[in-house]
């Protein structure tokens, strides 16, 4: 391909050019929002399913579907996995959620059973028109604070075309061989937890049986599922890494059963946390709101329809569970209300606007303090788990405070343009006293800084992190000249944050700084982002660019999409084909283009 290339909808499977990895839970196949994904080795076949489901991946059915011949060569794209094998062709490709197809030609036969996982309990096998094959039993849940102890799974086959005898697939191994053409087609469809008959009959009898039927779906989903999104990319490195950052966010996008039925999950991975998390969500809204309209909406009305009786929202949301004891930071408003504005979707402004005024009052009612602010319960449930800012114990929290300060003018924003003016104008009122609150508690007039508090005694937390900004952005009652001033000698600083991987969790020059710990030093891109709003907002121009320009291309030079970053190497740490990270490095993409008309200079080539 000739640079620069245009990324679409259109050319996305082209892009990826065949060097995608189906291995590994993280980078499963599956297309049309699957929770269902494929894994794939060097041998012939299918490697094993991934069932994503209840925040752990269950690997079962090693090896799947077999083939006696070895592969000589294996291409795995957007639409498809194509094996060259010794004595024929082997190509798997999805026609719809959590449905494929697998055609083979040349070859002497396909060897199937469920019988050889002993996970899998309870089998039972039913016999259906059709050359078709039912098989219903329970995987154990892997979580333990999952109530369940296992859930119900059922897989069909299909044998379109060839013949298949031997045993049941229970007791022993199902052979296919080849009809008098050589070819061998087969279907399958799964499910989890929703275990009637129906929907896979219904799938299987509509599947056609051709592959190349199958691909030519599977494109027109993916044009769909990325919507008008269009990347320009300089170079090779660059057009595979925005390639697999919307391929990912696709893939980590699941229609689930349970609660999370109905809508469209926005998982952060697949394969690490197959569930719906809350702040994950409203900072993968920064690219999917750029993408089919449903995603975007989907992932904020999940979190804003499945609301505990008095307002909580869920930390993650589960197809039978929620997280029982913290919540996540209160951002739904503030995602909610850039769709909302982007949209001109005052239909979705009424439907959020009621769940997050019983999330605001949940958060002043369930996590207030004698400082008249509320206090995070743990670390968890301000997102930076194990931060030094909760070493010594429970918090006033600078972030927490100031995403609920961002969530109440959120209300009163969506509140006028639904024309409910007094209810507007009281939560104006609100925001306004608590914003002066905020700035009488936490503000510390020397350094500039907004401290936490602690619970037990109001003592000052001075660790100094991007959290001691954040309300600056939330829009506090401090002058404008002061935020300036602060901005400039810390968050600016490179001794402190501003190095050669900006806004580390933890300043540069703090004790308890560690570069690769988690929350303790690491950059995480969705916070980062947040300071790059900052410094938009207090007209930081020229700096705002230089660190949008740093964080980019240190995320194409690792390549691996990964969850945080050494903020000393810029080494990817944590889980591959996070979704925030990808969020934001599109959302990057899109605002350094939007300013500079390209890119050029700015990934792995330049030093």
């Amino acid at each position: 391909m000739g640079y620069p290339i245009t990324i679409a909808g259109g050319n996305l499977a082209k892009c990826l050019d065949n060097a995608l990895d189906y291995s590994t839970p993280m980078t499963s196949f599956s297309p049309f929002y699957s929770d269902v994904g494929l894994g794939f080795d060097h041998a012939g076949g299918i490697k094993c399913l991934f069932l994503h489901y209840n925040r752990k991946t269950t690997r079962c059915f090693d090896p799947f579907l077999s083939l006696p011949s070895s592969v000589k060569e294996q291409k795995c794209s957007a639409t498809s996995v194509a094996q060259l094998l010794e004595d024929g062709t082997a190509r798997v490709a999805f026609c719809d959620h959590n449905t494929w197809i697998v055609e083979c030609n040349g070859v002497r036969r396909l060897d199937f059973s469920v019988s050889h996982d002993s996970a899998f309990e309870e089998l039972r096998c039913s016999a259906h028109a059709g050359n078709i094959h039912v098989f219903d039993g329970y995987f154990p849940t892997g979580d333990a604070r999952d109530p369940d102890r296992r859930f119900p799974f059922v897989l069909g086959l299909r044998v379109i075309a060839g013949e298949a005898s031997g045993s049941d697939g229970i007791t022993g191994r199902i052979q296919i061989t080849p009809d008098a053409g050589g070819r061998i087609a087969l279907a399958f469809s799964a499910r989890m937890l929703a275990v009637g008959h129906e929907a896979i009959l219904n799938r299987l009898n509509a599947a056609s049986g051709s592959v190349e039927d199958a691909v030519r779906r599977s494109q027109a989903w993916l044009e769909q599922a990325m919507g008008n999104l269009t990347l320009t990319a300089q170079d090779e490195r660059e057009c595979s890494v925005l390639s697999r950052c919307v391929h990912g966010l696709l893939s980590n996008s699941a229609e689930a059963p349970g609660f999370l039925s109905g809508r469209v999950s926005a998982f952060p991975s697949r394969g690490t946390y197959p569930t719906h998390y809350l702040w994950d969500s409203c900072f993968q809204n920064l690219a999917l709101e750029q993408m089919h309209p449903r995603l975007a909406e989907d992932s904020l009305l999940l979190l804003a329809e499945n609301l505990r009786a008095d307002g909580k929202m869920a930390h993650f949301l589960c197809s039978t569970w929620m997280r029982p004891n913290e919540s996540q930071p209160p951002l739904v408003g503030w995602a909610g209300l850039r769709l909302v504005k982007a949209r001109h979707n005052l239909d979705l402004a009424a439907r959020l606007l009621p769940a997050l005024q019983r999330n605001t009052q949940w958060w002043l009612s369930q996590r207030m303090t004698r400082s008249g602010l509320v206090a995070a319960q743990s670390g968890l449930e301000t997102g930076w788990d194990d931060s030094p800012r909760f070493d010594d114990g429970p918090t006033v929290a600078c972030d927490i405070n100031s995403y609920l300060l961002m969530q109440m003018r959120a209300c009163a924003e969506l509140s006028r343009m639904l024309g409910n003016t007094g209810e507007a104008d009281r939560h104006e009122a609100h925001a306004d006293r608590y914003a002066k609150l905020m700035v009488e508690t936490l503000l510390d007039r020397e350094t500039g800084l907004f401290w936490d508090r602690r619970v037990k005694d109001g003592t000052p937390v001075k660790v100094k992190t991007p959290a001691c900004f954040l309300p600056m952005l939330a829009g506090v009652p401090i002058a404008d000249a002061e935020m300036r001033a602060a901005i400039r000698s810390e968050l600016l600083n490179p001794a402190s944050f501003f190095g050669s991987m900006p806004f580390p969790s933890v300043a540069y020059d703090q004790a308890s700084y560690q570069p690769d710990k988690c929350w303790r030093g690491p950059t995480w891109l969705p916070v980062a982002y947040l300071m790059l709003l900052l410094l938009d907002k207090a007209a930081y121009d020229v700096e705002a660019m230089n660190a949008r320009r740093l964080l980019y291309r240190a995320i194409i030079r690792d390549g691996n999409i990964r969850e945080f970053f050494n903020s000393q190497t810029g080494e990817g740490l944590g889980a591959c084909e996070q979704g925030w990270t990808a969020a934001v490095c599109l959302k990057l993409h899109l605002e350094i283009s939007a300013q500079t008309g390209n890119i050029v200079g700015l990934t792995h080539k330049e030093t």
